[in-house]
């Protein structure tokens, strides 16, 4: 039996509709994807992010600062990745979030660098070591770090397999520093982590080191 007029134009209407469903879903997905990494340092409202800022500044409103684009900052890492036998350590300002936005307000500052795998870490006597997921993290008084590692794509990759990618958020306030407890640190912790994954994201790290959500536990001890 032919199908003809009507039932035709209906049948390939109905085909065009659901491929236009199918088109703009990818589309989303892909959308939703890139604005993430396209904004490293943008804190979208009641997300785990904000919450912890908040946390964190003891404040419901704060100011967002962006120490460049995302492009720029990937350029600046990749840039710095072949010299990085050359010295220990690179980073570079990444995000601020502060209650005034002015110098010397209470504030976050989160960093992004490279740091070689062969050097130790500097330690002070109040350090206390983390887990995240089995990255490594540091909590001091004043700053969180993680040590990442990052397998990076193509003519970096054998360069990105010596050194950690280093994640580090600082925190200032004012007048005064508020003693930070074994949860204060998680919470810290968790938001370096967070910080972190959008550095991950935005670089390419073939192995998705902080695919996983983060769960924070005390190192145990050597």
């Amino acid at each position: 039996m032919r199908t003809s007029g009507p039932d035709v134009r209906k049948a390939f209407a109905g085909s065009t509709l659901a491929l236009l469903c199918v088109v703009a879903l990818a589309s989303c997905t892909a959308d939703d994807s890139a604005s993430k990494s396209a904004d490293v340092c943008g804190i979208s409202p009641s997300s785990e992010e904000e919450s912890l800022v908040r946390e964190v500044l003891g404040k419901e409103d704060f100011v967002t600062k962006a120490y460049g684009s995302t492009s720029v900052l990937v350029d600046k890492m990749e840039r710095a990745l072949p010299n990085m036998p050359k010295r220990d350590m690179f980073y570079t300002n990444a995000c601020g979030y502060s209650v005034g936005g002015e110098q010397g307000d209470s504030g976050v500052t989160f960093l992004a660098g490279w740091f070689l795998r062969t050097s130790e870490l500097p330690s002070f006597p109040n350090d206390v070591s983390y887990e995240v997921n089995g990255v490594r993290g540091v909590a001091r008084s004043s700053s969180s770090t993680l040590l990442v590692p990052c397998d990076l794509p193509g003519e970096l990759r054998a360069q990105s397999q010596k050194v950690w990618l280093t994640a580090d958020t600082t925190f200032t306030f004012s007048p005064s520093r508020p003693d930070a407890d074994q949860a204060a640190q998680e919470r810290r912790m968790t938001f370096t982590y967070l910080m972190a994954r959008r550095i991950t994201d935005a670089l390419g790290c073939e192995n998705k080191p902080l695919e996983k959500p983060p769960v924070v536990k005390p190192a145990p001890s050597p």
